[in-house]
């Protein structure tokens, strides 16, 4: 009776962890898909701020839009947020 109720516990152990792998190797393959999608959604609202950014410093002369304005030479990527239309 104790051996046959240990016997369950241990394949209930078994099917959950190969159904934990199972799940990391899904979310492992998926990783890279998801990087790909934050990259362009990245890149698209880069983009747009770059847009903006001309057109608000467009009267300034020897502007460079994009261009670092710390000069450390290091690449860092901008802080990238959503605009609050309530402060225009």
């Amino acid at each position: 009776m104790i051996v046959f109720g240990f016997s369950q516990v241990i394949k209930g152990n078994r099917e959950r962890n190969q159904q934990r792998l199972a799940e990391r190797q899904i979310r492992y393959n998926l990783a890279p898909i998801m990087q790909a999608e934050a990259d362009r959604e990245y890149m698209r609202r880069e983009m747009e701020n770059l847009k903006k950014e001309a057109q608000v410093m467009r009267d300034v002369p020897n502007y460079q839009v994009g261009a670092n304005p710390y000069n450390s030479g290091v690449w860092m990527p901008r802080h990238v947020q959503e605009l609050r239309r309530d402060l225009k």
